[in-house]
């Protein structure tokens, strides 16, 4: 009987012993001894891993089995430590040896993401040859995201969503887009410095609870926070950009500051509309944080932004149409547009983190924006018919007049927007669960003051024509003011399940919102899932589902019109995602496959029509639809030392059109949504010459096929066409003029890290893409005034032609 008890305790024992977990964590740096943020920390199997943040310290627990643990990031050599045997928990620091010129996304490791959550590499943000210096350049590559439409832009479509269906936050504040903004030409600078980013996390649907109420993607960025004094800035033919960075000598205050001009004038005298161009953008932010102890720290993050847009347009010239009928506009301009838009964002927020596996955070935060646009143009216009036989001398000149016409277009509107939130969020992890809660209450105060019209004449008669009055062809005034409190909260679960078959991780979330202004409740629950088997880590299946329920904002309220449709009900998609990552060797190189088929119900959409950038809504309509599609990515080293990628998407979006006022359908079916962009495929590729990894080229090849449009503000019945086809190719070539490895030994460089010279050349191909199309309604040559059929053209606006950019790039 003794022997048993003695074996049954000796079991017990060991049973306790060998399933002891060991708590590891530390800090990686390089030779110089700086941190290294990015790096790959995981055990031999590459079934534990996790990867350092921007101090460059990594945590993670694993069972007392494993001996040693790998350092790996690309472009540095691999680093093995060994643990120590019979300790629960050790601390194991690293130094790597790095190569600065190189900089990529390592796919060394796989992670058990369960929400899909990409993370990308916010240095290669400056390397993509774009008009757009920013990330949402980098972006644009991304799984699911059609960037193929306006290179002017910093938005972005997602899976057959418009603009106002992406969700970004900054250090967990809300950004918002202008609401007034009409075209590329106009819009600045985006929110996001990309010389202060520290992370990016992007995810194309599926995303989890904590994240808010928008129905197409999120965009999480975490700006830095430095541990030593750094500087850097950049010049090019675009505008100009720079940053600092400090720390105190203890560290327990850091500070970072960007301030960034840009100006597209080089860019806008490519376009067809000929005239002066003079926009002017600016924007200076900074983020600081102080340890008050070591349980609590402070930070602010405050932002300002001035956009203005001045244009005199002078005259137009367009060709277009077919080889069968091709045809010649020619519009002369007087007048001009004034437009700004400038925006104030500030945030406090207070961390308290009284163990390492509970955080509290409460944020303060202020959104002010005041937008105005003001023109008066009028113009004079002549619409031939022109010569198509190529033999012909006189080839490509007018053989007929089609119509002489003149309109003039006005506006004084003007828009602001006031944003106060306060929220609590919360963070407790136990054993392998991890549980978020979170609680915000918002207050949105928007002003709208309309004063919009336009008359149009053509052969001496104003459309409308009754014979007797001159009738505007639009009128629009209005003032709106909108006043709505939202109460918003979150919780969810993150629970990861080992064992003898593999690895599987378990979120699961609730979403709940309140808002005053439709009296509307909405609840929002998502589940999301990844499982790694034990016998094939190099694979990883996801699968994610839940409710995104869209408040109304504001512009979805707004009828053509300018009055505003009361109780504006939110709109809802359900997304239904299951995903795979396979990670392969392939010609000796390392390679990731990632994978998702997606399918979303759309419940009670507002219907849209896209002009340029500018979104206008059918706020009288909604409508229900789907969304379809397959999006996959292959990235890796493509040429050894460096990241590329290539990935396309085939996606199909309808939708089917009904009154909110009787609920009646409009009988036409299921019809394509403007965003029914089928096919897109965008390649990223890096090279350097052999041998010298100090030059580089980039290369950006984004191919879109054509979205869908019809005659503005009017019923799309079943006149549906579709643009050309969007190609374009952006080339970049860059030179490492002093790198940190080979420092100048000159007085005047001693104190200079880096130094880059990019030259780019953009759109290669010189391809005339399309953006919008303006339409000109002209009375037929008749000798009836009174005939109420007119013709209808539309004529493509473009967008912009070759150019080349010289840029600087200087880091201390």
């Amino acid at each position: 009987m003794k022997i048993k008890i003695l074996f049954f305790a000796l079991f017990i024992f060991s049973q306790n012993v060998f399933s002891q977990n060991i708590e590891v964590n530390g800090k990686v740096t390089d030779q110089l001894g700086k941190v290294v943020s990015g790096v790959s920390v995981l055990t031999i199997d590459n079934k534990y891993h996790t990867i350092t943040n921007s101090l460059g310290i990594y945590n993670f627990t694993l069972p007392n089995n494993y001996k040693k643990i790998v350092f790996n990031k690309v472009g540095a050599e691999i680093v093995v430590k060994y643990l120590k045997i019979g300790e629960s928990s050790q601390v194991i620091n690293a130094e790597i040896i790095t190569d600065a010129n190189i900089e990529a996304v390592s796919v060394s490791g796989l992670s058990l993401n369960s929400t899909g959550i990409i993370s990308v590499d916010a240095k290669i943000a400056d390397r993509i040859p774009s008009i757009n210096d920013g990330i949402e350049a980098l972006i644009k590559t991304q799984l699911g995201v059609v960037g193929s439409r306006n290179e002017m832009s910093s938005q972005y479509s997602v899976r057959g969503g418009n603009f106002d269906e992406n969700l970004v936050y900054v250090n967990g504040i809300e950004i918002y887009r202008p609401q007034l903004i009409r075209s590329g030409e106009q819009e600045g600078l985006s929110f996001v410095n990309p010389m202060m980013v520290s992370s990016i996390n992007f995810s194309a649907g599926g995303f989890s609870a904590k994240y808010g109420d928008k129905m197409s993607s999120v965009l999480d960025i975490k700006y830095k926070q430095p541990t030593e004094f750094g500087a850097a800035f950049s010049v090019s033919l675009l505008g100009a950009s720079a940053y600092v960075q400090t720390a105190s000598k203890d560290k327990r205050f850091r500070f970072i500051s960007g301030l960034r001009y840009k100006s597209t004038k080089y860019m806008l005298n490519s376009l067809e509309t000929a005239g002066e161009y003079n926009p002017s953008f600016i924007d200076y932010q900074s983020f600081m944080v102080y340890d008050i102890s070591k349980t609590l720290d402070i930070s602010l993050l405050g932002n300002f932004s001035d956009n203005n847009f001045n244009f005199i347009p002078e005259s137009r010239r367009t060709n277009f149409g077919t080889i069968n009928r091709a045809y010649g506009l020619y519009v002369a301009f007087n007048g001009q547009e004034i437009d700004r838009f400038y925006s104030y964002t500030s945030a406090i927020t207070l961390n308290y983190h009284p163990t390492k596996n509970t955080n509290y955070a409460f944020i303060l935060s202020g959104f002010r924006a005041s937008e105005s646009e003001t023109f008066d143009i009028e113009s004079g216009y002549s619409l031939n018919e022109l010569n198509r036989d190529f033999s012909s001398d006189n080839a490509g000149d007018s053989t007929l007049n089609l119509g002489n016409g003149y309109f003039i277009k006005h506006a004084r509107n003007a828009l602001y927007i006031d944003v106060l939130s306060a929220q609590l969020k919360a963070t407790h992890k136990k054993h392998n669960n991890t549980i978020n809660w979170g609680l915000k209450y918002k207050i949105e105060s928007i002003n709208d003051e309309i004063d919009e019209w336009e008359m149009l004449d053509s052969a001496g008669y104003s459309i409308p024509y009754d014979g007797e009055n001159l009738i505007l062809y639009k009128n629009i005034k209005a003032e709106n003011y909108v006043l709505n409190n939202r109460f918003e909260a979150y919780i969810q679960n993150t629970a990861l399940f080992n064992g003898l078959d593999g690895d599987f991780q378990l979120n699961t979330g609730l979403r709940a919102s309140y808002n005053t202004y439709n009296d509307e409740i909405l609840i929002s629950p998502r589940i999301s899932g990844a499982y790694k088997p034990a016998n094939h880590t190099s694979t990883i299946y996801r699968f994610s589902s839940g409710v995104y329920s869209q408040p109304s904002f504001y512009k979805e309220m707004r009828l053509f019109d300018g009055t505003l449709v009361e109780q504006s009900k939110a709109q809802k998609s359900i997304h239904f995602v299951i995903g795979n990552d396979f990670q392969f060797m392939a010609l000796g190189r390392k390679l990731l496959l990632k994978t998702e088929v997606y399918y979303k119900i759309l419940q009670g959409i507002i219907p849209f029509e896209l002009n340029n950038v500018r979104v206008k809504y059918y706020a009288n309509q909604r409508a229900n639809g789907y969304v379809a599609g397959i999006d996959t990515k292959i990235s890796g080293e493509f040429v050894p030392g460096v990241d590329s990628w290539f990935s396309l998407s085939v996606m199909k979006t309808e939708e089917d059109v009904y009154n909110i006022g009787n609920g009646e359908d409009d009988g036409l079916g299921y019809l394509p949504r403007p965003t029914d962009q089928r096919v897109n495929a965008s390649l990223f590729l890096q090279d350097y010459l052999p041998g010298n990894k100090l030059f580089k080229a980039h290369l950006n090849l984004i191919y879109g096929t054509g979205f869908t449009f019809w005659p503005p503000e009017t019923s799309r019945e079943t006149v549906i066409f579709r643009s050309p086809d969007y190609k374009r190719v952006d080339l970049g070539m860059s030179a490492v003029l002093l790198s940190e490895q080979k420092k100048s030994q000159k007085k005047v460089f001693k104190n200079l890290k880096s130094i880059w010279l990019t030259v780019e050349v953009l759109n290669l191909l010189k391809v005339d893409n399309t953006i919008s199309y303006t339409w000109l309604t002209v009375v037929p040559n008749t000798t009836d005034p009174t005939i109420s059929v007119y013709d209808s053209y539309a004529v493509p606006n473009h967008l912009t032609s070759r150019r080349f950019n010289i840029k600087l790039s200087v880091k201390f």
